[in-house]
């Protein structure tokens, strides 16, 4: 027992020893500590700071590095952006280090630094003050460097657009996605945009070029177009938009994902993005739609009054008359629709002459003059 007691006794003595020496070699260096900052009035990050020793590097070479400085200007703070990562309870960790100014060659102090941030701040640049203890004296400094808080999710903000997008099913059309990143923010990267359709019948190809390798960067304070490729897949699209002829209502809906992180460092996030669309039968389309109704409207009025056009009219200048006022009437409904507030009213419905079945019947109307359009009435009248 006295000799145990005794070995126990000397054990504990050199492991005093020990960490005492350990201390001692930890303590010999720079201290780092970095204050509390307030992001915008929104929210505190709080930092906390890990000593890893000492490591002989020089390469603090921009944008990889951030630098700050002392005021007295006898130590330099580098933080290494390459390091930073997202922990789990919103907290974030990067590699600081803490070099002497006036000695390049002299090894530099190396920190884990870890953020805890609080409150509901989106992820923005930021001038930390810190405070080296080094010796007997401490002197303070400032850097600016991002900081993050997970727990905002909206930083990137979609252009809303009343009306649904027109795409014709003639062929691939380009369609954008208008993003915006607010200002006094971080730059943010998007690396991918995924679509998934409500009628996945209706379409050949939807696509987007924008990936990890080929990411677009939206600065702060900036709004950028996200490309897409549509394809629509011509009968199903043209079948969709067939009986829905108000100009207004759509015939499919783009549920778009859009993943981003702020640079650098950020952690993934997904912003959600509805965009209306409407199918068109493009030019080869309206204008059989158009010759379709003009045939249809002068037979209708042969019929009820014995007579192509008006009494003693040359049956071709009536077909021609019929044609080019036809196609004036699409045109002119076409720029009512597309470029101003008006709406095209006929019989009391809202109809979209873009579409097959409002351009064929606008057609038949005009070409079948006051004849067809009195036995239209006539004819609503007694069913309605």
């Amino acid at each position: 027992m006295f000799w145990a007691r005794l070995l126990g006794q000397f054990l504990a003595v050199i492991i005093g020893v020990c960490g005492l020496a350990g201390t001692a070699g930890a303590q010999s260096g720079p201290q780092l500590t970095m204050d509390s900052v307030n992001v915008r009035q929104e929210g505190v990050v709080g930092f906390s700071t890990l000593a890893l020793g000492t490591e002989v590097r020089t390469d603090f070479a921009p944008p990889r590095f951030l630098v700050g400085q002392t005021e007295d200007q006898s130590f330099r703070l580098y933080v290494d952006v390459d390091s930073i990562q997202q922990l789990r309870f919103n907290a974030f960790t990067f590699t600081a280090y803490l070099a002497n100014a006036k000695d390049a060659k002299a090894a530099a102090s190396k920190f884990q630094v870890t953020g805890n941030p609080t409150g509901s701040f989106r992820d923005a640049p930021v001038r930390v003050s810190f405070h080296v203890k080094n010796g007997g004296s401490t002197v303070a400094g400032d850097i600016l460097m991002p900081v993050y808080n997970a727990a905002k999710t909206d930083l990137l903000a979609a252009e809303k657009r009343v009306d649904p997008v027109y795409v014709s099913v003639s062929g691939a059309t380009p369609f954008d996605v208008a993003v915006a990143n607010g200002a006094d923010t971080l730059p943010v990267a998007v690396t991918d945009v995924a679509v998934t359709p409500s009628c996945l019948k209706c379409w050949s190809r939807v696509s987007s070029p924008v990936s990890d390798k080929a990411a677009v960067t939206i600065e702060p304070g900036t709004t950028t177009n996200l490309p897409l490729t549509i394809l629509p897949n011509s009968i199903p699209a043209l079948l969709q938009g067939a009986l829905i002829i108000k100009s207004d209502v759509p015939h499919d809906t783009f549920a778009i994902t859009v993943t981003y992180h702020t640079v650098p460092g950020g952690a993934d996030r997904k912003a959600k993005i509805l965009a209306t669309l409407r199918f068109g039968p493009g030019l080869l389309g309206i204008a059989l739609a158009l010759f379709g109704g003009v045939a249809l409207g002068l037979a209708a009025r042969y019929l009820l009054t014995g007579r192509l056009g008006n009494e003693n009219e040359r049956a071709l200048h009536a077909i021609l008359g019929a044609v080019v006022f036809a196609l004036i009437a699409e045109f002119i409904g076409i720029l009512m629709v597309s470029y101003g507030n008006s709406k095209l009213i006929v019989f009391g419905l809202d109809i979209d002459p873009r579409q097959l079945f409002p351009a064929f019947i606008l057609a038949m109307l005009v070409s079948g003059g006051s004849a067809v359009v009195a036995w239209s009435k006539g004819l609503f009248g007694k069913t309605a």
